[in-house]
């Protein structure tokens, strides 16, 4: 038998042992606990985020549209979509040098100034008619008297940025091709940063004529079937290699990888199908076999005019 000051010692060190082991428990179950509730918190709000930039390559007036594609791009890439305007292509490359865009939809003129900075990389590429080519169309309304782009002399024009291939720089190459002094031509040029505003420019009679994207009228004429009766395309330059969607290249490869599978797929989905019917697409595609240069010369063609 134990004398009482040793049992009493026995049973004060089984009580703290008792004690310690229930505190050591506790805390592996206090950090077990914190783990898994950021496991779950982590799980569940750690969703990859990007943003999307657009420019006047989309008609912004159909907002539906826009909307649309931002959430079948979260349901197939599995990714939350911010959308961020600009309103001009220098503004636009701006957001992609400081990394304020992730991926955007912009002129191949964008991405041709964009390619020998290296900052991005096609992503993918629209069809048209089962063509990776568009053109820039000269519209007036039907009851002008004008039948081509040279016939524009002395007249308001509307371009839609002063860097767009269709909007801005094919006109002007045509013009020097004939010989023509680009800065006197037109009476006045007044740029509307938008080919939707360009379209609209020339039905309210406020310009004599513009020179915009064929996609671009095509999903406005879809949009608006009666803008049809009011026009004419007096003129078509092209082909052109089509605006393409690209992409920075310090992007993770697997978003990239989600993001390009999404848009080349979006044509097998109903709900896609119908976004690239407003848009006025047939489908999207890798992008392989598509060169950039001839908008490349076109640019340095007028760089070199101006310069004499």
């Amino acid at each position: 038998m134990l004398p009482i000051p040793y049992f009493r010692s026995f049973v004060l060190k089984k009580s703290i042992s008792k004690i310690q082991t229930g505190q050591i428990l506790t805390t592996i179950f206090q950090k077990l606990t914190i783990f898994l509730l950021l496991f779950v918190t982590i799980t569940l709000y750690s969703n990859d985020k990007i943003t999307l930039g657009l420019t006047g390559v989309t008609l912004k007036e159909d907002i539906v549209t826009l909307m649309n594609f931002k959430k079948y791009l979260a349901q197939h890439a599995n990714i939350e979509v911010n959308l961020k305007f600009a309103k001009s292509y220098s503004i636009m490359e701006s957001f992609i040098t400081n990394e304020s865009v992730d991926f955007a939809y912009v002129c191949g003129s964008t991405y041709v100034n964009l390619d020998k900075q290296h900052h991005v990389e096609l992503l993918a590429i629209p069809t048209v008619n089962q063509k990776t080519l568009y053109s820039a169309l000269i519209i007036t309304k039907k009851q002008q008297p004008f039948k081509g782009l040279f016939e524009l002399k002395d007249t308001i024009f509307a371009m839609s940025d002063p860097d767009s291939n269709s909007g801005s720089l094919v006109p002007f190459y045509e013009l020097i091709q004939k010989g023509y002094n680009k800065d006197k031509f037109f009476k006045k040029i007044v740029f509307t940063y938008d080919h939707g505003e360009s379209i609209q420019a020339v039905l309210s009679g406020f310009v004599d004529a513009a020179s915009v994207d064929s996609m671009i009228y095509q999903a406005y004429i879809n949009k608006n079937p009666h803008a049809k009766e009011e026009l004419k395309i007096i003129d078509q330059f092209g082909d052109y290699p089509i605006p393409p969607f690209i992409i920075r290249k310090n992007i993770n490869q697997d978003i990239k990888t989600n993001l390009r599978n999404a848009l080349i797929n979006m044509h097998k989905d109903p709900f896609g199908k119908a976004i690239l019917q407003a848009m006025a697409i047939d489908n999207f595609i890798k992008p392989h076999n598509i060169s950039y240069d001839k908008i490349n010369r076109v640019k340095e063609f007028i760089l070199n005019h101006k310069t004499k």
